[in-house]
């Protein structure tokens, strides 16, 4: 079995597509603009839904459908071109949240949301930070009659959607619940560390909404999903940034020399050689194990997200020392690399959590062997 995630020949047509468009609707430049400070535009998102982008874990009968039936690598393939492309969200959150009310929304849900999600009419995003996916959260839903009411605050990544699951605690349980963002309050800006994204905090208190907005049952599809999706961008990004790295090594001369011949980088290079195969080989098995419904898969997602998590942040620093002076600069774009990279890392389940989900799915292993 390979070690990569390999496309086949309709996947294939799909990322050279999605390239093309990606270069021409959303070139780095334009990402550098949010950087400075321009504001978010999310235009592209219609175009984007017309290559299937929105709609790989939506049903055929709802307008939805994957390239090549294979909904998880497919989006996971898209996953890793726009993280070697910087693109910010909906992606992420959009398929989470598609693939959450695909598998436990109730059909009302599903025809309510799933049709125009796949189109790009409308968007949906995620409840993020820390560890909220799982339950690490301050919000709280306690039953109110045959409603409940929500008492607390959440972070998302695109306030302007149309949806947002958001997950609440009831008793010790964590609940996912489906929102209309019409009738919540107006979030809050906030700054991140990610410079292209437009986080906001939505503070709510004692929002009243009918259980029937409860996605029973989704909330571990829902965690998969969206780490998966996560890591797989972080993955793609670092993967993009070493090659630029590599590619800068040969054409910087010193001393008459490609500074990439010099035996201290070529050591350095390798090194990072082998982390960034690591983590693409980590994450071709997680994305096997999902796409398969195995019952490791959200293990073998929190493998990946922990390894990737582990090394994210010295593999970038790496990159910055072949780069040297130039690396640290405003104006060069290493630091939108590390920032969006390191963003994901502490959205999606920090990497100490995900790996006390993989502690945890054998301790009872270890307490039978003890």
């Amino acid at each position: 079995m390979t070690m990569e995630i390999e496309p086949a020949e309709d996947q294939r047509l799909l990322l050279d597509t999605s390239a093309r468009f990606i270069d021409d609707a959303l070139p780095l430049t334009a990402i550098r603009a949010l950087a400075d400070g321009a504001p978010a535009d999310l235009g592209h998102v219609p175009a984007a839904a017309e290559l299937g982008w929105f709609a790989m874990f939506v049903d055929e009968s709802l307008g939805g459908g994957s390239v090549s039936g294979d909904p998880v690598t497919d989006a996971v393939l898209l996953a890793l071109l726009r993280g070697g492309r910087l693109l910010p969200e909906p992606f992420v959150a959009g398929n989470a949240v598609a693939a959450a009310v695909a598998a436990a929304g109730s059909d009302a849900q599903r025809r309510a949301v799933l049709p125009e999600l796949a189109a790009g009419k409308t968007r949906a995003t995620l409840a993020v930070t820390g560890d909220a996916l799982w339950g690490g959260t301050t919000l709280l839903a306690e039953a109110a009659g045959a409603d409940l009411t929500l008492t607390g605050s959440v972070i998302v990544d695109d306030a302007a959607a149309d949806w947002i699951v958001v997950t609440a605690l009831s008793g010790e349980e964590a609940v996912p619940v489906l929102l209309e963002t019409g009738a919540l309050p107006a979030g809050r800006p906030l700054a991140c560390l990610d410079l292209t994204r437009r986080l906001e905090r939505i503070t709510l208190d004692g929002v009243r909404v009918p259980r029937t907005a409860v996605l029973t049952g989704a909330v571990e599809r829902l965690r998969t999903v969206a780490a998966l999706l996560a890591v797989a961008g972080t993955v793609g990004a670092l993967d993009r940034l070493f090659e630029l790295t590599r590619q800068y090594s040969l054409d910087r001369f010193a001393f008459g020399r490609p500074i990439g011949s010099f035996q201290g980088l070529k050591h350095l290079m390798a090194d990072m050689s082998a982390v960034v195969e690591s983590m693409r080989a980590v994450l071709a098995g997680a994305t096997r194990a999902v796409a398969a419904d195995l019952p490791y898969a959200a293990e073998t997602v929190a493998i990946a997200n922990t390894y990737a998590g582990e090394r994210t942040t010295r593999l970038v620093q790496d990159c910055q020392q072949v780069y040297g002076g130039i690396g640290f600069a405003w104006e060069h774009d290493l630091h939108l690399y590390l920032r969006r990279a390191a963003t994901d890392v502490a959205l999606y389940g920090s990497t100490d959590f995900h790996r006390g989900r993989i502690l945890a799915a054998h301790a009872e292993e270890w307490q039978e062997a003890r």
